[in-house]
């Protein structure tokens, strides 16, 4: 498995999770429901990808 690639994918999806939440700061006053559930899903999911990516380097080395 490319871990490389995983962490680069892990990277893409924090910037389009900032991305999504600075576009709806400008258009809207507040999040609702489903914007701070998506927004929780995808950093969760970043971290996860960035912690499976740490302990593969420190086991690989």
């Amino acid at each position: 498995m490319d871990f490389e690639l995983l962490s680069w994918f892990g990277n893409f999806i924090n910037f389009l999770i900032f991305t999504f939440v600075a576009i709806n700061i400008i258009e809207t006053l507040c999040f609702n429901t489903f914007q701070i559930s998506l927004t929780l899903m995808g950093l969760l999911a970043s971290i996860f990808i960035q912690i499976i990516s740490v302990l593969y380097r420190k086991g690989g080395k």
